[in-house]
């Protein structure tokens, strides 16, 4: 006698195309012809131990959804932008619209020494702008040698 298998089973593998075609797609560049292109502005860096409180940043948005450019003195690697909620999360205002994630060559700020090996930049868009706010890898304790750099208050205008 041959034993059915739980209904939850059966579900799941009826289900299975479906969820890999939506993986599939989820796949594909979020990047609208209105968010292509050069975005620069400034960030508050909000860590006491750091001396220097602009943080510059300069962003390439490619149609494909990669993302280059520069933050601070680092120059942006493996950039790509990607959506950072869904409708529930607009509802109730959680979290930000996008998130740019990459990692870093050479010093976030130079001047004093501070580099850290990724990057990420939460972004808002509303009118034609970004807002929002930018955070390194590192330890939650640590100050200059180890700390996360986090810097708020960031706004990109598109560059000419």
């Amino acid at each position: 006698m041959q034993k059915k298998p739980p209904a939850f089973t059966s579900l799941l593998a009826a289900a299975l195309p479906f969820l890999l075609a939506a993986a599939a797609c989820a796949e594909d560049s979020i990047v609208t012809p209105a968010m292509a292109g050069r975005w620069s502005g400034n960030a508050r860096v909000t860590d006491s131990w750091c001396r220097q409180t602009n943080l510059p940043v300069a962003l390439d948005i490619h149609p494909d959804g990669t993302v280059s450019g520069k933050v601070g003195d680092a120059r942006i690697r493996a950039g790509y932008i990607a959506r950072n909620r869904g409708w529930l999360g607009r509802t109730l205002n959680v979290k930000t619209d996008y998130v740019v994630r990459g990692t870093l060559k050479g010093p976030i700020i130079e001047a004093e020494g501070i580099a850290r090996p990724r990057i990420w930049i939460y972004l808002d868009a509303a009118n034609g702008i970004y807002t929002g706010s930018v955070e390194t890898s590192g330890t939650v304790v640590g100050g200059k040698p180890t700390e996360t750099l986090s810097a708020a208050a960031l706004k990109l205008t598109r560059a000419p």
